[in-house]
């Protein structure tokens, strides 16, 4: 909400689909500029201290999930966290 300016909905979905579980965010506010989209999981960009979105990630690393931003600019923001079935970094995960 903070970022988003004029948010004023905020949808959590998730996906089954090839292995993999997809947990799905998704706001109305002003979205993410597509030149912005290259750096922002970058560590030191972003509108606060441009290490929240770059924790992220790093974070979900470890773990061998992914995240991407999948939004459309003045439409909202949209995040996908992929988590596969089988984990590389731990051999005997399942969903």
């Amino acid at each position: 909400m903070k970022y988003g300016e004029k948010t004023s909905q905020i949808k959590l979905s998730h996906v089954h689909n090839e292995g993999n579980l997809k947990l799905i965010y998704e706001d109305n506010g002003v979205g993410i500029p597509p030149d912005m989209k290259t750096k922002l999981f970058t560590k030191g960009h972003g509108k606060g201290t441009g290490l929240g979105l770059y924790l992220i990630k790093k974070t979900l690393e470890v773990y061998g999930w992914q995240i991407q931003e999948t939004g459309t600019e003045r439409k909202g923001a949209k995040f996908e966290i992929t988590i596969p079935e089988k984990n590389r970094n731990k051999p005997n995960y399942k969903l």
